[in-house]
């Protein structure tokens, strides 16, 4: 039907309503600004009487705007980034201000894509000792240049470098100029110039050809004395580390094959965890490997590493032999008493492990029994297969008030760190595969038990665990092992095959 009428006076009004209120909502910012502006005129008294002329405006930008309200969204975030990096920045075309006045190892904020470089100028970071004991180091500002570790310092007290690193070539013996130097503030601005790139965060360095399989629980125990009032139900409460550095491990083992050569897999190198550890319990930790460090050696800049921690195992053996060279930090730095409760809380999230101990309705709980089993791992030491047999047998026949898991060489690691999680008792064959321990669930009744050929020993998982307030026993064939016995360190050639009195071990279990 054909529309002849004119509109009417309410009609109208209706239609001049509604286009503006989409003229001023379609762009609010512009429209607030203008009304702001009008404002001002009226306070003003802005009138041809007053002498003021108002100038011609152009009502369709104003109102309009030449942005999308996506593009004035960007553009008000960069804005305020920009102004905030004037402030604060560090980087190489940002304001020196505060590049020349703090060097604190705080990420502050995201870091930025342009955030990798520093100008010093002059005022070049000086090197600070946080934390140390031999072999274990925090050290804030270091410098990596040509390969070499630069360390600057005017301090007469600083530490050797013999007590912080060891030679690359030798790790027995101290550092040679070439891995690692102090140098005065002086020496510092000859040697490495005026500006250099910029790692930030926490870098933990493992200098050993070797890695222990308690590197990272001894970088963590280093690392944490820098805050001893962790509680047990805090979260990361540390800047969790960003990388670790093994300069002298390369990423592949073997020869590298020819260019033409048929396509082999390669193994990693042994860096003295399972891969998928770092992953599941050191979230944000990147590995970085020899060819990684000569990357950097290559680049012909220095670098500077915002705070390192250093694990070397040379330089602790060289001063303290009592004790493994991972255990140093354990003895000598203090720290909570719950201070690996939040990687164990990291694990235990990612394999889905409630910590909460569930009892039953009399209040008590049951004891679970992991026997980690070395029988078919082709090497290292085991039990002798018929004390195998008769143990398995045993631990199935505790009866009702016992979980009992039997845990092979060859069980999948998220099975495998599952039932270390859940355990409250520990028992196998001694090996480095014992470092999983330091896992299991602080308690009163917590236990590893160790089983050793009579007359050797090691102190390895013992000193581990004891630091987290889990109980260890020793055990030798009947019984447990006397500290005032004299004993070996074991070896592959006499501790192959250990056998052990399942009757009396039993008995112990039951005393747990």
């Amino acid at each position: 039907m054909a529309w002849y009428s004119l509109p009417t006076r309410r009609e109208i009004s209706i239609v001049l309503f509604s286009l503006t209120i989409f003229v001023l909502f379609y762009n609010l910012e512009s429209s607030f600004q203008q009304l702001q502006t009008l404002h001002g005129w009226v306070a003003q008294g802005v009138s041809k009487q007053s002498g003021h002329v108002a100038t011609s405006v152009n009502w369709e930008e104003e109102l309009y705007g030449d942005w999308t309200l996506e593009e004035l969204q960007v553009a008000k975030n960069a804005q305020s980034r920009h102004q905030e990096s004037v402030k604060n920045s560090t980087s190489l075309w940002g304001s020196r201000e505060r590049a020349s006045t703090n060097f604190h190892s705080e990420v502050y904020g995201t870091v930025g894509v342009n955030d990798g470089y520093i100008h010093w100028n002059e005022d070049l970071p000086m090197t600070t000792i946080i934390k140390h004991v031999p072999g274990s180091t925090i050290l804030d500002h270091v410098f990596l240049f040509n390969g070499t570790v630069y360390l600057v310092s005017d301090d007469p007290s600083f530490p050797p470098v013999g007590a912080i690193a060891s030679s690359m070539e030798k790790p027995t013996e101290v550092p040679q100029s070439s891995d690692w130097q102090v140098l005065s503030t002086e020496k510092g601005r000859e040697i490495l110039g005026r500006y250099g790139g910029l790692i930030h965060g926490v870098t933990w360095l493992c200098t050993d050809v070797q890695p222990s399989n308690y590197t990272l629980f001894s970088l963590w125990r280093t690392y944490s004395s820098l805050n001893t009032s962790i509680d047990p139900a805090d979260p990361l409460v540390l800047s969790p580390p960003r990388r670790i550095f093994y300069p002298n491990i390369p990423t592949l083992i073997g020869a590298r094959p020819e260019v033409n050569a048929p396509i082999l897999p390669r193994q990693r190198s042994p860096s003295g965890f399972h891969p998928y550890l770092p992953k599941a319990a050191f979230p944000t930790l990147g590995l970085m490997y020899q060819e990684d460090w000569q990357d950097f050696a290559s680049m012909q800049a220095p670098f500077l590493l915002r705070r390192v921690v250093v694990s070397d195992s040379g330089a602790a053996r060289r001063y303290k032999d009592d004790v493994p060279p991972f255990a140093v930090p354990l003895s000598q730095l203090s720290a909570s008493a719950h201070w690996w409760e939040p990687i164990r809380r990291n694990l235990a999230a990612f394999l889905g492990v409630e910590l909460e101990v569930k009892k039953n309705w009399i209040g008590s709980q049951k004891a679970v029994i992991t026997y980690l089993s070395r029988q078919d791992d082709p090497n290292g030491p085991k039990l002798r297969e018929s004390d195998h047999e008769a143990l398995v047998d045993m631990l199935n026949k505790l009866g009702k008030n016992y979980v009992v898991n039997v845990v092979h060489a060859s069980t999948p690691w998220r099975e495998h760190m599952t039932a270390i999680l859940r355990s409250t008792v520990v028992i196998s064959a001694h090996g480095s595969h014992l470092a999983d321990s330091v896992f299991m669930t602080p308690s009163t009744r917590s236990t590893l038990l160790e089983i050793f050929l009579p007359g050797t020993v090691t102190r390895d998982a013992e000193l581990s665990v004891k630091s987290l307030g889990i109980s260890y026993i020793a055990w030798w064939h009947d019984k447990p092992y006397n500290a005032k016995s004299v004993v070996t360190s074991p070896t592959g050639s006499n501790s192959s095959e250990i056998p052990v009195d399942v009757a009396a071990l039993a008995k112990a279990i039951r005393r747990i």
